[in-house]
Parts: C-alpha cells; structure tokens; sequence
C-alpha cells in the first residue's frame, strides 16, 4: 500500500510540474509566485521516494520482528501465576494490617501527622 502510495505521490508532483510549466509558458503566472509551486512540487516528488524507502524499511522490520517472535522464548505460565498470587497475598496482608492497627477514632491523615519519626530523627544536632 506504501509503495502505491509513493508512486501516487511521485506522479502528483510530475503532474504538478507539468501543470506549472504550462501556466508558466502560457503566461498565466508570473515568474514572482513560481518558486512556491516549483517548492511544493518538489516536496511532492521528494515525498513519494521517502515514502517508499519507509516501505522497504518496514517491510524489512516486519520480517526481522518475525524472526525475533519465533526465537523469543514462552512464558513461563505457572512461576507466573504464582507470583501474582503472592503479591496479591503480600497486598491484601498489608492492606488488613493498615486497618487493623489504626486506632477506630482516628482518620489516615491524623495518623500520619502523629507519627514521631520526623521529631526523632532531627532532634539532635551532629556535633
């Protein structure tokens, strides 16, 4: 599809070309306003052959990426599972303690402004 593309793009600014040499010759346009044409039709014809070196590239990278998929080793299901058990164990465990050692009357944020770390660890000067 890339590479139809570009050929469309190739032959749109061969066209654009054309149609600006015509209304140049038949002194339709100026010589003042031909550089912005003669611009956009490069830009068309520079397109097109970017556009199908993108082509090759990706057509390369798609067979490179196949050759990686069939050498890429298979997950490993089970040691998987397992470890997502565990975290969600680890998690739910941590979760309950959290609730568990707060005091009933009290909220998160006021747990967390009555913690003493903070006076501890700046309570003295280093000498």
């Amino acid at each position: 599809m890339n590479a139809r593309l570009s050929r469309q793009m190739t032959l749109l600014g061969i066209c654009a070309m054309a149609f600006y040499g015509i209304m140049l010759g038949s002194g339709i346009f100026s010589i003042d306003i031909m550089p912005q044409f003669i611009i956009s039709a490069v830009i068309f014809l520079s397109s097109g052959r970017i556009m199908r070196k993108a082509a090759r590239a990706m057509v390369r990278d798609e067979e490179e990426e196949q050759d990686k998929r069939q050498k890429r080793k298979e997950a490993d299901w089970p040691w998987l599972t397992g470890l997502l058990n565990w975290t969600a164990a680890f998690l739910i465990i941590g979760l309950m303690v959290i609730f568990l050692m707060k005091p009933l009357g009290v909220s998160f944020t006021e747990v967390l402004q009555l913690t003493t770390a903070p006076d501890q660890f700046f309570a003295h000067s280093v000498p």
